[in-house]
């Protein structure tokens, strides 16, 4: 009996001990771990979605709408430029232009014929016998004596007469104004009714009776 009781105390023994050395090795987990974890996480997720909502209503109050737009951006560009007036004209077409300076010897012509004399202005040639009309301007002049000066008329086109006139004294300006004979300078204009002699030589020159000077005005 004493032996039986030996082992089974022995038994028992090994049996507690081997119970005992279980529980060190694996100790249970807490239920509070697991517990704690999930509400930390679904915090976690709770505070991220909580987050994140303001910052997308933001975004979508920061972009205005057609209908929040002020009234002077929701216009068209196009409103906002001035149409020219229809019935402006360009510059270039109301840009005057410049007027021709008047001649001083109004509307008598330099060339061709004169109408109110018939007679030829200025020609390219003169022959004996020739009446014709000089204007233009006195480039040379020869006063003495004063009876019977020389005139040399250059025309706008470049060609000179040389003529006899009248006596100083009886030539005027064609208002009435005249001249004396220390007066008369190259660069005075003139015309004159012209004759060469049908028996003029070679030598002689043709003549007129009414030079008459031009203010060049």
């Amino acid at each position: 009996m004493n032996k039986k009781a030996v082992i089974l105390w022995m038994i028992a023994f090994i049996f507690l001990v081997a119970c005992g050395g279980g529980g060190d090795t694996e100790p249970d987990t807490p239920a509070s771990d697991n517990n704690t974890s999930s509400s930390t996480t679904t915090e976690t997720t709770e505070t991220t979605e909580e987050d994140s909502a303001p910052a997308d209503s933001e975004d979508m109050a920061e972009e205005p709408t057609e209908e929040n737009q002020p009234a002077d951006e929701a216009e068209p560009m196009e409103e906002e430029t001035d149409a020219e007036p229809a019935n402006e004209e360009p510059a270039e077409e109301t840009a005057a232009e410049p007027a021709a300076p008047a001649s001083p010897f109004g509307d008598r012509p330099m060339t061709g014929t004169d109408p109110e004399t018939g007679l030829t202005v200025n020609p390219d040639s003169v022959n004996p016998g020739d009446t014709f009309i000089v204007r233009g301007e006195i480039i040379s002049m020869n006063l003495t004596p004063t009876t019977s000066p020389e005139f040399l008329v250059q025309s706008p086109d470049g060609l000179k007469f040389r003529l006899r006139s009248q006596d100083l004294a009886e030539t005027y300006y064609e208002d009435g104004d005249q001249l004396q004979a220390f007066q008369y300078q190259n660069g005075l204009l003139a015309q004159a009714t012209a004759t060469l002699a049908a028996d003029a030589s070679p030598s002689d020159i043709p003549t007129s009776t009414d030079l008459v000077l031009i203010k060049d005005e």
